[in-house]
């Protein structure tokens, strides 16, 4: 207990003090040749310092009162759960792909969301690379999603297609996308390896894609690898968890050394990539934040 108790204690001030470290290391993302990573650079830079716009503050405050709402529900849902569950539930593939079947509070659910820094930090991504196809794996409640649509909408332009396995979590996620009047975003309901090659046959050439779905190193790669093809020349890949476990850490620093990878930035908890033909320098930027 005492020992959970310090854990977790430390864990803002060393969040605190990552965080102002990465704010000096910046410069090397800012001044970058490439365009993209120094789009990446300005993100990070405007997350770090809290600065929006009026209108992107506006959006912001918005979603996080659903979060707020979502957070506060007692609601009890059936939860059908396709992922890798907790880092230490070492389920089998085949219990993966039927799907682990669950009760749970939209409360509970909603505290898997990605925070509002994390989320931040999609929604000016999206804001700086300015991408017009959007794929999500792993809506959740629609959080992360209503923050990337959101960010379309303020570009006046894009689309996003968020899929979800799970069907009463994904009703949630379309009831947020649709309180925020998102029209730019749509929930695709099933299982990523039934729904994942539809999506991306309809919405090629993807420029930005997030995968916050399946936890698992097999399946990081094989979704990664699956959505290649699909990918515009110049596409921008964030992965989220990287450092959720053993096998996500392996995944990630597959993924980083992928020929197709010109540059990576990894964030400790999320990871970004950019792909590129491969006859550029490879670049490897690490900030944990």
């Amino acid at each position: 207990m005492i020992k959970r108790i310090l854990k977790k204690g430390l864990k803002l001030p060393i969040l605190l003090f990552r965080r102002q470290k990465a704010k000096i290391q910046l410069s090397e993302l800012k001044l970058h040749e490439s365009v993209k990573v120094k789009a990446v650079g300005d993100t990070l830079y405007e997350v770090l310092f809290k600065i929006k716009d009026s209108e992107e503050q506006e959006a912001c405050t918005l979603i996080e009162r659903r979060r707020s709402f979502l957070l506060n529900s007692h609601k009890e849902v059936s939860v059908i759960d396709y992922g890798a569950g907790k880092p230490n539930s070492h389920r089998t593939k085949e219990e993966m792909k039927k799907g682990v079947l669950a009760k749970a509070l939209v409360g509970d659910i909603c505290k898997a969301s990605k925070s509002e820094f994390w989320a931040t930090i999609l929604f000016k991504l999206i804001r700086k690379l300015q991408p017009l196809s959007c794929i999500e794996l792993g809506s959740c409640v629609g959080i992360s999603a209503a923050y990337q649509g959101f960010a379309l909408n303020i570009n006046g332009r894009g689309n996003l297609t968020t899929l979800e396995g799970s069907p009463e979590i994904a009703n949630i996620a379309k009831e947020t996308l649709g309180a925020l009047n998102l029209n730019n975003t749509s929930v695709l309901v099933g299982p990523f390896h039934e729904t994942l090659k539809i999506v991306l046959e309809s919405s090629k050439p993807v420029d930005f894609f997030f995968n916050d779905g399946h936890h698992d190193h097999d399946a990081v790669i094989e979704n990664f690898n699956t959505a290649m093809p699909y990918l515009s020349d110049e596409a921008i890949v964030v992965i989220d968890d990287i450092s959720w476990s053993p096998g996500m850490r392996k995944a990630w620093n597959e993924i980083e050394d992928d020929k197709r990878v010109v540059a990576s930035i990894d964030l400790g908890a999320v990871g970004i990539v950019l792909i590129g033909d491969g006859s550029a320098r490879k670049d490897k930027f690490r900030m944990p934040l």
